[in-house]
């Protein structure tokens, strides 16, 4: 070959590759940008209250008898294709003594067609079987993704946790609506508070007449030998209002005999466990 001809090859080599970049260009990446953007048009992210309550998962969180997990149970998720969560808090920072630092998982394995999803959450860490639980957790936040077509709803709900029950004690939710006055019970239990987001689908409750939140007072603690006192504050207009409670351990509701002090909105009752407590009212 000689130098006349190699140059001629070296230019067509060039003028080839310089059309493919101009093709590129042209071409496939508009065509990934004009995807990009329709994906972003469609890609719609509304407040869970735009979905009906009867159709928002009924969601748990339960702390094990050592308060070092928690059990978070989803029911009712069949309206959505699917499912992820943050499960967020403070706790004391071990290699800073009174700062505080954030924890948390996440979870992207529920399988919204199953009647039931349950997952073990650990607050702390743990390698090769050995568990080194956070200390001095608290102000807990669940953040959930539901997404159905193009369209994610997102809710964010706090949680509390306490050990209380070897005095009498009061528990209080973080905005002060919620709160249940536990006798003695002899010994420490783990409790956590927290706004349900959806409610069990048994009874015949009628959820449009259901007051939000509906919260829940989650434990292993067994039934009170003396009552316990439930307040709780709602942002209602309803005159005639009823509580229910649903019990954890046989997921019946009951209806309970409570008072409602309409000036304060305040609906006060006794109640021998920790339980679900929904509020209907007119």
């Amino acid at each position: 070959m000689d130098k006349n001809q190699k140059t001629t090859y070296i230019i067509a080599a060039l003028s080839l590759v310089i059309i493919t970049i101009a093709i590129y260009f042209l071409f496939v990446r508009n065509d990934k940008r004009k995807d990009l953007n329709s994906s972003e048009q469609t890609n719609i992210v509304k407040d869970i209250s735009q979905i009906p309550l009867a159709k928002r998962p009924y969601v748990t969180l339960t702390p094990t008898s050592d308060g070092a997990e928690i059990i978070m149970s989803l029911e009712n998720m069949g309206e959505f294709e699917k499912i992820e969560y943050e499960l967020t808090y403070l706790a004391d920072n071990p290699q800073i003594a009174g700062e505080k630092i954030q924890r948390g998982a996440t979870g992207i394995d529920v399988n919204t067609q199953e009647i039931k999803y349950k997952k073990s959450i650990l607050l702390g860490t743990g390698s090769r079987g050995v568990r080194t639980p956070d200390t001095g957790v608290g102000e807990g936040k669940l953040t959930m993704h539901m997404i159905k077509g193009d369209t994610e709803y997102l809710s964010q709900t706090d949680w509390d946790i306490f050990e209380a029950g070897k005095t009498a004690q009061t528990l209080t939710s973080r905005n002060g609506n919620f709160e249940i006055s536990l006798p003695t019970l002899g010994k420490n239990y783990w409790v956590i508070l927290a706004n349900t987001l959806g409610f069990p689908q048994s009874g015949d409750i009628n959820s449009q007449n259901v007051i939000l939140p509906v919260w829940g007072a989650f434990s292993i603690a067994p039934e009170f030998e003396k009552s316990a006192t439930v307040k709780i504050k709602i942002q209602s207009d309803a005159k005639e209002v009823e509580l229910h409670a649903l019990n954890h351990q046989d997921n019946s509701w009951q209806k309970l005999s409570a008072d409602f002090n309409t000036s304060e909105k305040l609906l006060s009752a006794k109640v021998k466990s920790l339980e679900t407590f929904l509020i209907s009212g007119k």
